[in-house]
């Protein structure tokens, strides 16, 4: 390990003295303006970087073979420069080096679709539509896709899992109600079965390296509605769907992350929105957090261990509070960038945590005003909430770890139906059996019990 370290410092110092110390200068500028507050690089800000080496390549060669940047020695250079920064930042790079995204958007063909887009609607279906494409950078297409008279979810699923490339993301608007071809008379248990043989089929080795979005929605409807048994029912009112997001892991994040598509990703804010839930089998996702050395929240003494500059993670000489008795900790947490509903988010019941004594989660909070003190805001970082842990005593050295579980939200189950005959506002027909079998899918392929983050704590007396 010191040998990695020491040849990691050399080949520093060889790629800076390398190059004129005006334009490093400049460049090392340039990455604090675009990445010391977010901590990312995103695609905009690499362009900006690429640009400036390809101007100034005769004082950057070592970045460079055959004429070609190395990009692997840029973000190793980024990355080490932050790393010896007081205090040291870790990056995040998204979107660096690859092409482009392009997307495309599929509107369900079936029968039952075309109420949502009704003359005699509130033009909410077609308003979140429209905000999809025109919030996507550069041109996107809307297609249709599927049969009129039913819906071939195999075929559906297949093109927007399986047939997504790396640098695409397919987005599918849907009423999600699973159908066969020929509905009349159909066992609603037979219908139940296909969508399951369905999942079987089509959600294998791919999820592993693949997330899924689902984004219930709540829109106008007038028209007929076509039940199980293919019977029609005159249905007037609002009715909920779905926008269906798929992407690799990184694209997902990349969806939230990257400056230039965070308009696109803000789905609470599209009109109609009522819910989402992520699939993945992945912990896709790595925020930003901080232990606090003073908040009105805060029992007890400690000291944060030495080294570790502005984000601490580790306590020596933890003691409880003289007056309570008991210990409490704050943590400052960036809660912003994921695709998981804010009610989710700020569900303690949704976090784990594992520790040798009994640390809990008391309290999850947005950040305000009176928690910027000047002496704690260079712990903050890009913290958006914070975590109040308590517990009764800390007896020796141990790690902490919180985790976001990965669960199917209850909305699932509340806001699905095994009888459609009398439609109603708020439930799908089969819904539970077509997105639990699809989580059960990701979980079955996740190396451990799915989560969408972690968060390591050290803790000692």
């Amino acid at each position: 390990m010191r040998k990695i370290v020491i040849t990691a410092l050399l080949t520093l110092v060889m790629v800076t003295t390398g190059c004129g110390n005006g334009a490093k200068k400049e460049l090392n500028k340039m990455l604090v303006e675009l990445a010391d507050k977010d901590q990312t690089i995103d695609t905009n800000d690499w362009k900006q970087i690429a640009d400036y080496l390809d101007r100034n390549k005769a004082h950057f060669k070592d970045f460079y073979q055959d004429g070609q940047m190395d990009e692997g020695k840029v973000e190793e250079y980024i990355s080490d420069f932050f790393e010896h920064r007081r205090p040291p930042k870790e990056i995040r790079f998204v979107g660096i080096g690859g092409k482009e995204l392009s997307f495309n958007i599929y509107v369900e063909r079936s029968g039952s679709m075309a109420p949502y887009d009704s003359p005699n609607g509130d033009g909410s279906f077609r308003s979140a539509i429209m905000s999809l494409q025109n919030n996507l950078p550069g041109k996107s297409k809307v297609d249709s896709i599927g049969e009129k008279g039913y819906t071939d979810f195999r075929q559906i699923f297949d093109n927007i899992l399986n047939k997504t490339g790396d640098d695409q993301v397919s987005i599918l608007v849907t009423d999600m109600i699973y159908s066969v071809k020929d509905m009349e008379g159909v066992n609603p248990q037979k219908v139940f079965a296909e969508a399951q043989e369905m999942i079987n089929a089509v959600f294998k080795e791919e999820v592993k390296k693949k997330s899924m979005l689902v984004v219930r929605m709540n829109g106008s409807y007038n028209g007929p509605y076509y039940a199980y048994d293919n019977s029609v029912h005159p249905f007037s009112g609002r009715r909920p769907y779905y926008i269906i997001i798929v992407g690799s892991n990184d694209n997902i994040v990349r969806l939230t992350s990257d400056a230039s598509l965070r308009t696109f990703a803000e789905m609470e804010r599209l009109r109609g929105y009522d819910n989402m839930c992520l699939f993945t089998a992945d912990d896709i996702y790595n925020p930003y957090y901080s232990l606090l050395l003073s908040n009105k929240d805060v029992r007890g003494r400690f000291q944060p261990e030495h080294g570790q500059g502005y984000q601490i993670t580790s306590l020596q000489n933890v003691e409880a509070d003289r007056n309570s008795g008991d210990i409490q900790l704050v943590l400052a947490v960036d809660l912003s960038k994921m695709f998981i509903d804010h009610r989710y988010l700020t569900d303690k019941a949704n976090y784990v945590v594992s520790s040798d004594d009994n640390v809990k989660i008391k309290e999850i909070r947005p950040l305000d005003k009176a928690d910027m003190t000047p002496a704690q805001k260079k712990y903050l970082g890009t913290a958006t909430h914070l975590f109040v842990l308590s517990a009764t005593n800390v007896s020796h050295e141990q790690d902490v770890t919180i985790r976001l579980l990965n669960r199917l939200p209850a909305w699932v189950e509340s806001g699905s139906t095994d009888n459609d005959l009398q439609p109603d506002s708020r439930t799908t027909f089969a819904l539970r059996y077509l997105l639990g079998g699809i989580f059960e899918s990701y979980k079955r392929n996740a190396e451990s019990e799915p989560a969408y983050f972690e968060m390591d704590l050290k803790l000692d007396k």
